[in-house]
């Protein structure tokens, strides 16, 4: 029985583990590789803060020198780590900490071999001396062999491993499949199964600089916004990580074939906005950067050389002329999409301005960009203000159920005449929607929904009214709580959906764009776009759902009628983000004065929303306006492929 429970019992060396990184470059690197020395090799100890509670650090700073608190690897397998990651914030950049440590000296190491599937080795890197020789194979331990004949506890594959041998780490049970990458260190595997991808660490290479810390580095950026391959579980002793296995081609392999895709390209500056608004660099090597077909990224399958940086260690990669030139990426088209991503007067493209003029291969794209703002048209200049007063007694306000039947004159919920408006629509399953009259009467539209729904209209509609009246119209309505049978009666419009068709002119297109991402509004289809019969305003309608995060979205699934519904776009000429941009730098100055922030919050409580639910929906307003500028990038990136590809057509 002894020997049973030490069979069973944690290695006698587990404790407090710091995972050191050990970065530097040989000049040159290997074929594949981008990155370009930026000073002699500085080790650098890295240790990854655990990330809970309020307060916690951000990633550049987990990942930063001053940073030096040890983790203890032996205390879980890294599946049920209870370590919470801090979320990367895409925008506003000015939240995230994005100062390169002078000391960091840092360089970038060479690709891993191009064309396998993972690329996820150490390629001779991880501080190994040029030109030393690779370790022994080590026999596995007394006590690991017993272990991995015990049908529980972990289970793992002597190194190199070979194809049909079980792995059970962390919670989960995999078996070697065939080779995925190869390096002096490491040796990875792709699963049977092809979900994962299982990196084996030489046992000799465990007391090496710069082998252990990619485990930790995972932890750290789990749940953030960086496109890393995401570590599912680690083993106690930290010789098999099991991560997420990334399908798709090499930048390497896509180069080798010509040209980047149009959504490739795109995900260019995409990448390099998100190192740079998080404050870290990486190894951007060719044979390290997959590109993940079905969801439109590029991914870091080799996460271990992530380390705080500033712009320069990124763009010296990402904007190298000789990659330029073989993947058909404009560099000042890159500059443009970047600049969109974090912010044309963000602090993050201050500095990468900077960075870009005192390099030699920066100052022409930039001054190339410098070139076409100068030459495009003036963009529209928005002003914020009221819209004039709808019908007499439809002031967007909640009365009781005999008010209403005052204001519209009749009982409109029980009129005799009605019928039912988008009955052919399966979308509206949660609402009613109903055309009333009576003899003598003005008609009206009644909408039956829960109150939740009612209440959102309401409240949207005094928000469109306040702020965006120059530019688009709302049906005036008044409200009647009443539970799951809560309704409004509105006023009947004399217009009619604009399917298929440009409603919107450039300015209220921006105007659109402000409201309906700032205010979190989706499902926004072409029958809620009206063209008025008479030529004046639009109108918008049907805001059920509102209120909602609007975050940046670059990977979409690529079918056209998804941009149907984003009216804020133009979907008969190239859009180009500097339109919106002077209108987004207005708006998010308007919405700090201490009096608008007052006049929503009175709008809300007005529309039936507490005093603390009206402070978190101005929370969530502040993030959706401060990341307007990325998602609008992605939003034209999207649209404009089918622009280009109709205008082809025609």
């Amino acid at each position: 029985m002894a020997f049973f429970m030490l069979a069973l019992a944690a290695p006698a060396t587990a404790g407090q583990v710091e995972a050191p990184v050990s970065v530097q470059v040989r000049p040159g690197g290997q074929s594949g590789s981008i990155g370009s020395s930026l000073g002699a090799p500085v080790p650098v100890q890295l240790t990854v803060t655990p990330l809970t509670g309020a307060g916690a650090p951000t990633l550049a700073s987990a990942l930063s020198p001053a940073s030096m608190v040890a983790v203890p690897i032996a205390a879980a397998p890294a599946a049920a780590h209870p370590v919470q990651a801090v979320p990367i914030p895409l925008l506003p950049v000015s939240a995230v900490t994005a100062t390169r440590p002078a000391a960091l000296g840092q360089t970038i190491r060479p690709a891993a071999a191009a064309g396998s599937a993972e690329r996820d080795a150490d390629a001779g890197g991880s501080g190994l001396a040029e030109g030393a020789a690779l370790f022994d194979q080590a026999k596995p331990s007394l006590w690991g062999s017993l272990l991995e004949r015990l049908p529980f506890g972990e289970r793992a594959p002597g190194w190199p491993g070979k194809p049909g041998d079980v792995v059970r780490v962390g919670g989960v049970k995999t078996t070697l499949d065939k080779p995925a990458g190869d390096g002096g260190t490491s040796k990875v595997w792709k699963s049977r199964d092809g979900n994962y991808a299982i990196k084996l660490l030489h046992p000799g290479a465990m007391a090496l600089p710069g082998v252990r810390e990619e485990a930790a580095t995972l932890r750290a950026l789990a749940g953030s916004g960086l496109p890393v391959a995401r570590l599912v579980a680690e083993s106690r002793d930290g010789k098999v990580l099991v991560k997420e296995f990334i399908e798709g081609a090499t930048a390497h392999e896509l180069l080798e074939r010509g040209a980047f895709s149009r959504s490739q390209a795109e995900g260019w500056p995409e990448l390099a906005a998100k190192l740079i608004s998080a404050g870290v660099t990486a190894d951007l090597a060719r044979g390290n950067l997959v590109w993940q077909h079905w969801r439109t990224r590029w991914v870091i399958v080799d996460a271990g050389s992530l380390a705080p940086g500033g712009v320069r260690p990124v763009l010296d990669q990402l904007l190298a002329p000789e990659l330029l030139s073989r993947a058909g990426l404009d560099a000042a088209v890159f500059l443009s999409g970047l600049r969109a991503r974090l912010g044309p007067d963000s602090a993050a493209w201050a500095r990468t301005v900077a960075e870009l003029r005192g390099s030699k291969a920066g100052a022409q794209p930039l001054a190339e960009l410098a070139r076409r703002d100068a030459a495009r048209p003036a963009a529209p200049r928005l002003v914020f203000g009221p819209a004039a007063k709808g019908p007499a007694g439809l002031d967007d306000t909640v009365v009781s159920a005999r008010e209403a039947v005052r204001r519209a004159g009749y009982d409109a919920l029980n009129a005799k005449t009605k019928y039912k408006l988008h009955g052919d629509d399966p979308g509206k399953l949660n609402t009613v929607i109903l055309a009333v009259e009576a003899p003598g009467k003005t008609p009206y539209v009644v909408k039956i929904a829960q109150w939740d729904i009612v209440r959102n209209e309401v409240a949207l509609r005094r928000l469109a009214r306040r702020f965006f009246g120059r530019y688009f119209r709302v049906p005036a309505s008044v409200a009647v709580k009443n539970g799951y049978e809560s309704y409004m009666v509105m006023e009947k419009l004399a217009a009619s959906p604009s399917h298929y068709k440009n409603p919107l002119n450039k300015e209220q297109r921006v105007a659109a764009a402000l409201f309906l991402h700032t205010f979190g509004v989706s499902d926004v289809n072409p029958g809620n776009v009206l063209s008025d019969h008479d030529g004046g305003l639009p109108w918008l309608i049907d805001f059920e759902q509102a209120f909602g995060r609007a975050a940046p979205v670059a990977g979409r699934v690529p079918d056209e009628r998804i941009a149907l519904e984003m009216p804020w776009m133009n979907r008969g000429e190239r859009n180009a983000i500097e339109d919106y941009q002077p209108g987004v730098r207005a708006w998010r100055e308007f919405l700090k004065k201490p009096e608008t922030r007052a006049a929503i919050v009175a709008d809300l409580a007005a529309s039936g929303f507490t005093p603390a639910e009206a402070a978190g929906l101005l929370a969530r307003f502040d993030l959706n306006a401060a990341d307007l500028d990325w998602t609008l990038q992605n939003d034209a990136d999207f649209v404009n492929q089918f622009v280009e590809r109709n205008a082809a057509q025609r």
